[in-house]
Parts: C-alpha cells; sequence; structure tokens
C-alpha cells in the first residue's frame, strides 16, 4: 500500500471511487442530520479503483468520544446525561467524553446486536479506524486502570470483529504509548498518527524533536514489527509537505496530507 487518504465531512462515495488510493478512511454516515448511513451497495463500488482493482474501504469508529449527532444520541442527555457520558470537548463541539469502561456505552460501539460496529460490519466496510483510543489519559486521574480498560476493549472489539467477519482489519488512531503493551499490538493491524512532524504547537508549526523522538521511540518498533503506520500530516505549504513526505519516507511510514477537518480530498487523488 502506498497511498491513503481520510474524509470524514462531505463523502462524496463517486468521488472517492475515482480515486487511486489504496486505502481510505470515512464517515459512514453521509447525512448526519437525517442519520444517514452509507450502504452496501455504495461501499463496494468505493471498493474497485478506476482500474479495477481492490480498494480497502475503511469506517471512522470513535471508541473514546461521544458525537451529539450519532444516532445514539438521546436529546435530554445535554440536561440529563446518561451516567457514561463525560465533559464536552471545547475543542469539538457536540463531541462529549465518555466513561470508555461502562458497559453501556461498550454495548453502544460494539457489544450488542445493533452497535455501530455491527452497522459497520453489515454495510461491508473492510474494518475500521478507531478514534480516540488516546481517551483513556483523559481518566487516568479518576481511574488508575484506564489504559488497561482501552487495551481490553480494542481487544474485544477486533475480536468480536473478526468472529464475525475474519480479516476484518483494525487501525488503531494515535495511542502510540500503548504499543509496548502485547495484548494491544495483537488486536490491531495498523497505526494512523497523527501530526507527528507539525502542528502540535499550531498549524504548520514543526513539532520540538522532544515531541518527535516520543512518538518514534513507540511507532519505529512497531513498524519494524509489521504494523503500517499511517502518517497525517495538515499542511498545506508545498515546501513543508515535500520535507514531511521525504522523511516520512524514511521512516517506512504511509503519508496523508489532509485538511484539519478532513472534508475533503486534496486535488490529484
Amino acid at each position: 500500500m502506498s497511498r491513503w487518504g481520510c474524509q470524514l465531512q462531505n463523502v462524496d462515495p463517486a468521488a472517492i471511487a475515482t480515486t487511486d488510493l489504496d486505502l481510505v478512511v470515512i464517515e459512514p454516515m453521509v447525512d448526519a442530520a437525517a442519520n444517514s448511513s452509507l450502504g452496501r451497495e455504495r461501499i463496494a463500488a468505493m471498493q474497485r479503483k478506476p482500474d479495477g482493482s481492490r480498494r480497502l474501504v475503511i469506517a471512522y469508529l470513535s471508541v473514546g468520544e461521544a458525537g451529539d449527532y450519532r444516532p445514539y444520541w438521546h436529546g435530554n442527555w445535554r440536561e440529563r446525561p446518561a451516567e457514561w457520558l463525560g465533559s464536552p470537548n471545547p475543542k469539538w463541539p457536540g463531541a462529549y467524553g465518555v466513561r470508555f469502561w461502562h458497559p453501556t456505552w461498550q454495548q453502544i460501539v460494539f457489544d450488542a446486536p445493533d452497535s455501530l460496529l455491527s452497522r459497520i460490519i453489515d454495510a461491508g466496510f473492510d474494518g475500521v479506524s478507531l478514534d480516540r483510543v488516546d481517551a483513556y489519559s483523559d481518566w487516568e486521574g479518576e481511574r488508575r486502570t484506564a489504559a488497561d480498560d482501552m487495551v481490553d476493549m480494542v481487544a474485544r472489539l477486533a475480536a468480536k470483529a473478526r468472529a464475525t467477519r475474519p480479516g476484518f482489519l483494525v487501525v488503531a488512531q494515535n495511542s502510540e504509548g500503548l504499543l509496548p503493551i502485547r495484548r494491544y499490538r495483537a488486536a490491531i493491524d495498523a497505526v494512523s498518527k497523527e501530526s507527528l512532524l507539525f502542528g502540535r504547537n499550531g498549524p504548520g508549526v514543526p513539532n520540538t524533536p522532544e515531541q518527535i523522538a516520543w512518538s518514534l521511540h513507540f511507532l519505529t518498533p512497531a513498524r519494524r514489527a509489521g504494523k503500517p503506520v499511517l502518517a497525517i500530516e495538515y499542511l498545506d505549504d508545498p515546501a513543508q509537505m515535500a520535507a514531511a513526505r521525504q522523511r516520512l519516507a524514511g521512516l517506512g511510514f504511509i503519508p496523508f496530507f489532509g485538511n484539519r477537518l478532513l472534508d475533503r480530498l486534496p486535488a490529484g487523488f
């Protein structure tokens, strides 16, 4: 695999089908306001490149944060929050932290016949990209076992998915600090890493050598062990993109350059 992309808003299945991407991560709900999801026919169309070869189509799935635009959301939760619901995320309107170890949340995500994971599998997706796996760090002050709880959730989700659909792929976003845990590594097929080189200290601002080294301490051994690393950099400056592409290629990582909202694929895809 050499080319991949990610689009979480304004998903146009017909446009994606015309690209040369080997893998694409998309939002499975095409119309949040209407609670409308992508169907099997449109997923199948995206799984074929223009030359007839196969493309992997991966569904976005947040395991560590809830959204008030998701099909499971109850309108009265803002005034009377569910017991597993945490505080709003000030950086992303409509997003809320979750006590991800709570059985009810896990039933919503993967541990029930009508879970989000079940719908994704039924639609024919090739796998899931798990977002906010790193949310365990938000709860470590309240729950000592938060990291272990997240590993357990990811492992159980992966096992359930593969029992239903052998070969189903699980990609974990960020959360590289969990990679030394053998059970976690065994549960995932790849790692997606945001802003490895740029953006931690502001849009387009290079990350410090210490920030980069911390992530590479975990990502490099995982890559050498056979886990692909899908790197997302939010850049539009050609010189920065060229420099990032060269360094990421040297690391054996697969780059994608997107905008922060991930509401479109760059021209040329």
